[in-house]
């Protein structure tokens, strides 16, 4: 297993096409601790500061696996969070589960 960034997402809920809150883990490099839950407001002032963030899924031992990396996108002069860098006016994490 490769180092954990600074954050795993584990799951999320949305209001239409746009995050509301996300589930995280912070990743001290070896393991995932201290789960939170953060607004989309909050996740993106961390992301704007540098802090590092992927998805994380538990396989079938209930151990954490990394996902996708998340970063941010402009469309239009307005940012979304996504995973697979498209430029499409919406957030997308991929397939986490809701919450």
């Amino acid at each position: 297993m490769s180092k954990w960034p600074d954050y795993a997402i584990t799951a999320v809920r949305y209001d239409g096409n746009t995050i509301e809150r996300v589930r995280v883990y912070e990743g001290d490099g070896a393991q995932l601790t201290d789960r939170q839950t953060r607004s989309r407001t909050a996740l993106l002032l961390s992301l704007f500061v540098q802090r590092d963030y992927c998805t994380a899924y538990q396989d079938g031992n209930g151990e954490w696996r990394k996902g996708a990396d998340v970063e941010t996108v402009d469309v239009a002069g307005t940012t979304y969070i996504r995973t697979d860098g498209n430029d499409i006016a919406s957030d997308d994490l991929g397939e986490l589960p809701d919450f």
